[in-house]
């Protein structure tokens, strides 16, 4: 039986223990809300399509949101079955063609996309095609979807010319994230003036708000005559808007040009956010620009979606860190007006509006009264998948909120996987080191599996990260360059671009496999160091980029197939284990032409798996390639000549390749290329680290 069915039968069977009557199901209350509230919903609906109530299956915004936090607590807390959970819905809704089940392109309605966003996570660890096609598919929506004269979207074919708040929400995170996978960079500009487009529809200057909606042609009921505008602005929609800007944020590279657009329009939907929270119990209303008018009422889903916009716009940096008494009281209001926890442990959020609209078959006028009239219900998805996001938002801070913690001179941050640390993720700690330090912080890391793919910014310095145990401290990851066309300096587990950083007893691994480029170190950054470390992985395992970048490396371990440790940087590696693990290349150095040095290798052990007989020791990624081999130790899977030219004749004439005084079978130079070279004594003796690194050696002492 193939592994995908095992695991859809397993999960069934688990579904079926689930539906057993609430009473016999327990949720204990010494876990994170975020868990609580995600088993509270599983045993709820058995099998994931039950999600929003439904009689059958159906492909809907509502089921991503809901499976998409979901799989947020699996990637923090490490418990499958929520992973798993997801997966059902997947196999279920999505066919081995590709097509999804109710859902079809032609319909051009924005509601059929936000599911779609689980497909990236599960295509990566099933490589099962039908997800690829059908992620392939709903992209290919945006390419018929209607369209105003300014370029935005229509929210639905069937709704001519109008522009919701809600709708952003629903495509935009998707296009984004595929235009990332993708390298589909002309998306991001697009994305920008959608942003920017709706906006500009729907907001009322006169009461710094965001309507609800706009219809560009103004001939609706519900739309105003002169600005086309709806009559209100609805939480929820308001809601939807601030999770589609710090979710899209996410996939925006840092420089794209109007990204600060997106961070502006959040920024004013946090001033607005603030200054409609309920002073008393910290939550919002249902119609926002009615606040405490007769007849609103204190909603759910609107205030868990502003609670997580703040806690994650906050983390990132995008707004002031002031906003966290508003998160905090929101939060903390929500636990109070909304969470209810029965004998079992299994948890309600009530107080939920059901849904809301504009127009439509029974027709929807939008106003005061309307909003008021639509059903109130608990356990709403538009409520619950906020809720575990902003919970583990929450979850996140390592102290108290009023006083966000920031390392003080000689601190030590410590992060576990179990929980016994200050953080449970290493990303999580990194984002709480301040910038441009002249001082020495330290990042401890417990044993464990981290699933991460961390970038450590160039604004880091004097950070030294150790773990507890080289071998049991993991930091893993399993992108490669076939997934979705993602270009190899994408593929990254680390990307290190700060500077003198230390790295210690760590292994840091991608575990892809061998199916192309896979990165697990990519660094940018001068000066970092690298002390008994692992490096895991197939093709292309570390990327030493950076022009004029010194990288040390002592004591690790290396592995790969294909040109495994590539790139520009002068980089030393001393009494390091260089293992092969396919007949290939060790090096691929693409050295500048101005720089000394490139990769020296310094009383180095060079392995290799018993299937590998020829292994050669570089091959320059560009003319200028500088390898040295010194006092290494090789053995007879080394090819008699060494090196290779890379099928250019003319490499031959520039490449830097250099040995001395190599030891075992493999390092045999009486066949070596002749336009490689021996090193002499007195040539050795002027490779000294000052003169490697060409600067004084304070950022290698104690080592």
């Amino acid at each position: 039986m193939k592994l995908h069915a095992c695991r859809k039968l397993i999960v069934f069977c688990l579904s079926m223990v689930i539906g057993l009557p609430l009473l016999a199901q327990k949720v204990s209350k010494d876990k994170p809300w975020s868990v609580r509230m995600a088993e509270s919903e599983m045993i709820r609906n058995p099998q994931a399509w039950q999600l929003d109530f439904v009689k059958e299956p159906k492909w809907n915004y509502t089921h991503g949101l809901v499976l998409q936090s979901m799989m947020d607590v699996y990637d923090r807390y490490g418990d499958k079955k929520f992973y798993d959970y997801a997966l059902t819905f997947a196999d279920e809704m999505v066919q081995n063609d590709g097509s999804i089940r109710t859902y079809k392109v032609e319909d051009y309605t924005y509601d059929r996309l936000n599911s779609g966003k689980i497909l990236f996570r599960i295509y990566e660890q099933e490589k099962n095609e039908k997800y690829k096609k059908a992620m392939d598919m709903l992209r290919s929506q945006f390419d018929g979807h209607p369209r105003n004269e300014d370029g935005t979207f229509w929210h639905k074919k069937s709704y001519p010319n109008q522009v919701w708040l809600d709708g952003v929400y629903m495509s935009l995170p998707y296009y984004a994230e595929y235009a990332y996978r993708n390298n589909d960079v002309e998306v991001y500009k697009d994305i920008v003036n959608q942003f920017v487009g709706v906006a500009k529809h729907t907001y009322d200057e006169k009461n710094d708000v965001y309507r609800h909606a706009c219809d560009v042609s103004k001939q609706q009921k519900w739309a105003d005559p002169v600005t086309g505008q709806s009559q209100h602005c609805w939480g929820r929609a308001m809601g939807w808007f601030s999770m589609a800007c710090v979710d899209v944020l996410d996939f925006m590279p840092v420089h794209e040009p109007g990204r600060e657009h997106i961070i502006a329009i959040l920024n004013k939907l946090a001033k607005q956010i603030k200054a409609r929270q309920d002073a008393k119990t910290g939550v919002w209303y249902q119609v926002i620009d009615r606040s405490g008018d007769e007849g609103n009422y204190l909603e759910a889903t609107a205030s868990t979606m502003f609670v997580y916009t703040l806690l994650k716009a906050i983390r990132k940096g995008y707004i002031n860190p002031s906003y966290m008494s508003v998160a905090e009281k929101g939060y903390r209001g929500i636990l109070k007006e909304f969470i209810k926890v029965d004998d079992n442990g299994v948890v309600t959020l009530d107080k939920c509006c059901a849904v809301a609209g504009l127009g439509g078959k029974n027709y929807r006028s939008g106003d005061y009264q309307y909003y008021l009239s639509e059903p109130i219900r608990p356990n709403d998805p538009k409520g619950v998948g906020p809720f575990i996001m902003a919970s583990l938002e929450w979850e996140r801070l390592p102290v108290k909120p009023q006083s966000p913690a920031t390392p003080l001179a000689g601190d030590t941050l410590v992060v576990a996987r179990d929980g016994s640390g200050q953080y449970r993720t290493l990303a999580e700690a990194i984002e709480r080191v301040r910038v441009f330090m002249d001082y020495n912080v330290t990042i401890f890391v417990k044993k464990g599996t981290y699933k991460e793919k961390l970038i450590i910014p160039e604004q880091l310095e004097n950070v030294e990260i150790v773990g507890e145990d080289r071998d049991e401290t993991i930091i893993t990851f399993d992108d490669h360059a076939n997934i979705n066309k993602m270009d190899t300096f994408r593929t990254y587990t680390m990307k290190v671009e700060g500077n003198k950083l230390t790295f210690r007893n760590l292994t840091i691994e991608n575990n892809a496999p061998q199916m192309g480029q896979a990165v697990a170190l990519h660094t940018e950054g001068d000066c970092i160091k690298f002390i008994n470390c692992r490096f895991l992985g197939n093709q292309d395992t570390i990327y030493t980029g950076g022009r004029y970048a010194r990288l040390y490396f002592k004591n690790c371990y290396i592995e790969g197939t294909t040109d495994f440790i590539f790139g520009p940087a002068t980089a030393l590696f001393e009494d390091c284990h260089i293992h092969c693990k396919r007949n290939s290349y060790i090096t691929a150095a693409s050295t500048p032409q101005e720089v000394k040095y490139g990769y020296i290798f310094k009383k180095c052990k060079i392995t290799a798996t018993p299937e590998v007989t020829k292994m050669y020791l570089g091959r320059p990624w560009r003319p200028y390639g500088y390898t040295l081999f010194m006092e290494c130790e090789m053995g007879d899977f080394i090819v008699p000549a060494g090196w290779h030219n890379w099928g250019k004749v003319d490499n031959e004439k520039t490449a830097r390749y250099l040995e001395y005084k190599n030891t075992g079978a493999g390092a045999n130079k009486t066949e070596r290329v002749a336009w490689s070279r021996q090193l002499t004594k007195k040539e050795v003796e002027a490779i000294t680290y000052e003169n490697i690194f060409s600067s004084e050696r304070t950022w290698m002492l104690n080592e």
